[in-house]
């Protein structure tokens, strides 16, 4: 295979732990590498997952290092805004050239991990049966659903990215000379369905010790991404309508019917779910249904630096700052109070509004707090020890200690009721789920001051939509550019609601839906020509 191949090589030495690996390939690899005479046992099974694991979120990091990836397409938004020298970067990314920029490596380098991952999930996918007669089939299956489950969500993050992608269902081989083309959403959809569905079925509900600790994948979690892909579905580009809102509908449905069993339900407040010390399990109700497990070894957008001033000493890269309109537009309450930072206290005792620093922007603050500085904790930010009010220049790197929050409960609430609205109406339960996230966001869980009811069918799904804008605002992975692009609002985002007076923030050029997605990075179509044009049908 081609360049997209050649990457994909490491990730066939990721059948051993780190520290197994060194001992592994000093031996003779012949016969023994590939996995078709690997997998056999359980503690195989268990190397090959952890391996997967780490591809995903942790030492290589394909869906936890946005940075050098393919969130920075989120500057396209209406919630995030580039600012000094970065802005440049973003525009050339934002309007499509016709080839990726060659001195940019960051589409390249996301392209490289998610390839690895999705190698890794095949080589489970293809093999996990060679351990047959060892376990039973449900233990047997609840290996290889997390295999399944991360190569759903890798083609999910892919075809939202890229649209048409190269659909690669098999395990890397050195002597093949497979060329690569692209598969249309289609085929790439038919696969992440068939993946979660299998998914759901054999994931456990729960894990125990360290897999559940760790944030190993559970049936609930595999129930919210498959409503989350048939929400997408019924949107631009895949145009699936009705049919796809009620899918979503019902998928979404599922998970609040069986929120107890799971587990599930809302913090009582939004800031709860960024403190410096949060960990899953720890709450009466747990709100977040999938996570990355991190460490401070581990290099990550979503911490201090990407969204802080840069000339404050805070090391910032100031690429995560909300635009003038949306934060303008943001309803009051705790969450906004929290969400945004717009005063800045540098422990040498200076104190800056945002209006005085060259961002001009208010700052996400949501992925600032860890554990290795005390005195994040935001029920006590305005004690005079507290770093919120004394030191937001502390602990400030591109490592952060806090595990990634993925999806989280208040997600499958906003989607059931956008979903239920689309096909036959809000009811009593779709009413519940957009109050209940509206008024934690306003006051805390439990209150009902900005409660809504008796709204017409669009001015309901109008509101969903505004609220998951909040809701998800900075960098989460529900993010606000992929409901602009399911809704084919992206040209209205990037214009009347954008409220930026300087000319640095104008595009270079037009929205048009070929600019909804990323090109396939240039290094690889010079080695795979036939990967070309990824949309031919938007030229």
């Amino acid at each position: 295979m081609k360049n997209i191949v050649k990457v994909l090589i490491a990730a066939m030495v990721c059948f051993v732990s780190c520290e197994s690996n060194e001992k592994f390939l000093k031996e003779d690899p012949k016969g023994r590498l590939f996995p078709d005479n690997f997998m056999n046992n359980l503690e195989e099974l268990e190397l090959m997952n952890m391996g997967l694991y780490n591809l995903a979120g942790k030492t290589l990091g394909a869906f936890d290092r946005p940075w050098e990836g393919f969130e920075i397409k989120f500057a396209s938004s209406d919630d995030i805004i580039g600012t000094g020298n970065e802005r440049a970067l973003f525009n050339d990314i934002e309007i499509n050239l016709e080839t990726t920029p060659l001195w940019n490596d960051d589409v390249q380098l996301g392209w490289e991990r998610i390839y690895n991952c999705i190698n890794q999930a095949n080589s489970i996918i293809n093999n996990y049966h060679n351990a047959e007669g060892t376990m039973s089939e449900a233990e047997l299956n609840k290996w290889g659903a997390q295999a399944h489950y991360i190569r759903a969500f890798a083609y999910f993050r892919l075809v939202l990215f890229f649209n048409n992608i190269p659909l690669v269902l098999d395990a890397y081989m050195p002597d093949s000379k497979k060329e690569l083309t692209c598969s249309s959403i289609n085929d790439v959809y038919e696969v992440i369905i068939s993946d979660l569905q299998f998914a759901e079925q054999w994931l456990p509900v729960k894990w125990t010790g360290p897999m559940m600790k760790g944030g190993a994948f559970t049936k609930g979690a595999a129930k919210t991404l498959l409503a989350k892909v048939y929400l997408q579905m019924a949107g631009f580009p895949f145009n699936g309508g009705t049919e796809y809102y009620a899918k979503a509908r019902d998928k979404a449905k599922e998970i609040i019917d069986n929120a107890g069993e799971y587990g599930y339900g809302l913090y009582d407040h939004f800031w709860q779910l960024w403190e410096a010390n949060w960990s899953a399990y720890e709450r009466p109700v747990e709100e977040v249904i999938m996570w990355f497990s991190h460490n401070t070894t581990n290099y990550t957008s979503r911490s201090h630096n990407p969204s802080r001033p840069n000339e404050l000493g805070f090391g910032g890269w100031e690429m995560m700052v909300a635009e003038l309109g949306f934060y303008n537009r943001f309803p009051e309450g705790e969450r906004k109070e929290f969400t945004f930072v717009t005063d800045f206290y540098h422990s040498n005792g200076s104190h800056y509004h945002f209006t005085e620093l060259r961002c001009a922007h208010p700052c996400y603050r949501k992925w600032w707090a860890d554990n290795q500085t005390p005195g994040w904790e935001w029920d006590k930010r305005d004690e005079p020890d507290s770093k919120w009010r004394s030191g937001m220049n502390l602990s400030a790197a591109w490592y952060n200690t806090r595990d990634i929050i993925v999806f989280r409960y208040a997600d499958v609430l906003l989607t059931y009721a956008e979903a239920k609205a689309r096909t036959d109406g809000p009811d009593d339960l779709a009413y519940k789920c957009l109050n209940d996230v509206r008024n934690r966001a306003f006051k805390g869980l439990g209150t009902t001051e900005v409660s809504v009811n008796g709204l017409n069918r669009d001015d309901f799904i109008d509101m969903v939509i505004w609220e998951r804008a909040w809701e998800f605002a900075g960098m989460e992975y529900a993010a606000r550019w992929f409901d602009l692009q399911r809704l084919e609002l992206v040209e209205r985002a990037t214009t009347e609601w954008r409220d930026e007076p300087e000319e640095k923030y104008t595009l270079a050029r037009p929205y048009t839906k070929k600019d909804y997605f990323l090109q396939i990075p240039t290094k690889e179509i010079i080695i795979n020509p036939n990967l070309k044009n990824n949309n031919p049908e938007f030229n």
